[in-house]
């Protein structure tokens, strides 16, 4: 049963995420999707802390030793370096999800005009993390979804680059930067 949680929390959390950085590359500023945005990065950040409560409580007995020794021998395993320091990583993690969503919740009109740039930096730094932990840490239907996920929402972000690109571009040559009707 320990085991089942932890894995179909953590496929739930990630699930969620995918979601958000696909919404976020579709609509990035429509108020519709912060409605929609908000309630599945909130869905995905509870699977998350549900997933790290699993974690620690079956496989860890609450302990940061045993995770931290867990975390060096499995970069140990693929890596060939033990690197126990990684699992603070997943720390900062929970952190940015959690006050993300606290955000989100608590100062709703702040939230939506942060710079796009901390948004971007913070769902990279999330997304590379969920990529380690997905596909890199992890086999089996974990990583076999992860993997075209991954594709997939890196051509998102490519096309999503290149059409603001165009659109910039466009913009300058017509000698206007204020959109047209």
């Amino acid at each position: 049963m320990g085991e089942a949680l932890t894995h179909w929390t953590i496929r739930l959390a990630l699930a969620c995420l995918v979601a958000r950085l696909a919404g976020q590359l579709r609509w990035p500023n429509a108020p519709q999707w912060f409605v929609w945005s908000r309630a599945i990065w909130t869905i995905g950040c509870v699977c998350f802390v549900l997933h790290v409560i699993c974690a620690f409580h079956y496989f860890r007995q609450w302990s940061h030793a045993l995770a931290f020794e867990s975390t060096a021998a499995q970069t140990h395993e693929l890596l060939g370096v033990r690197f126990g320091e990684g699992i603070y990583f997943s720390y900062l993690f929970t952190f940015v999800w959690v006050g993300d969503v606290v955000w989100q919740w608590a100062w709703p009109t702040s939230y939506r005009r942060r710079s796009a740039r901390l948004t971007a930096g913070m769902l990279g730094y999330m997304a590379f993390i969920a990529f380690n932990g997905a596909v890199i840490f992890e086999g089996g239907v974990t990583r076999w979804v992860g993997i075209p996920l991954t594709v997939a929402l890196v051509a998102g972000w490519i096309a999503s680059a290149l059409l603001t690109r165009s659109q910039s571009a466009e913009k300058l040559s017509s000698g206007s930067l204020i959109p047209g009707p």
